[in-house]
């Protein structure tokens, strides 16, 4: 017999979290049943921009047992703005262990007004610089 499973049929939950959602009891997060985090990393083209709890909750998931990614918040709306950003968002993430993507979270209208085309390049640009550094 053979068994075959459908994109229907593989559910998780998970959370993405930033400074945002405050302190968070990890225990509690799991105990709930959430089985996987993407925690935002920062945003912007400065190190400074390093989400205020992007280490804590990324020290208190894995404590937990919960797998994590993380995404990066662009404000980019040039393509050398996304490389940019993706540099420092490795210099944010390095030495960690991933077990989902890292993710580019673009949502700024400021972007959007650019056009299609760009913003497809600056998501491009950002995700070379990451699949090029292993990610």
């Amino acid at each position: 017999m053979t068994i075959t499973k459908t994109k229907e049929d593989i559910k998780m939950k998970g959370i993405d979290v930033s400074v945002h959602n405050g302190a968070i009891d990890w225990k509690k997060v799991r105990a709930d049943g959430v089985e996987f985090a993407i925690l935002r990393a920062g945003y912007g083209r400065m190190a400074s921009q390093k989400d205020a709890r992007f280490e804590e909750n990324y020290a208190g998931a894995k404590a937990a047992g919960i797998p994590v990614g993380a995404y990066w918040y662009s404000y980019a709306v040039t393509v050398e703005e996304a490389r940019l950003e993706a540099e420092v968002c490795l210099s944010i993430i390095k030495g960690k262990q991933f077990e989902f993507p890292i993710w580019f979270d673009q949502e700024e209208q400021k972007t959007f007004n650019t056009g299609k085309a760009n913003c497809s390049a600056i998501v491009r640009a950002f995700c070379e610089v990451l699949e090029k550094a292993g990610y």
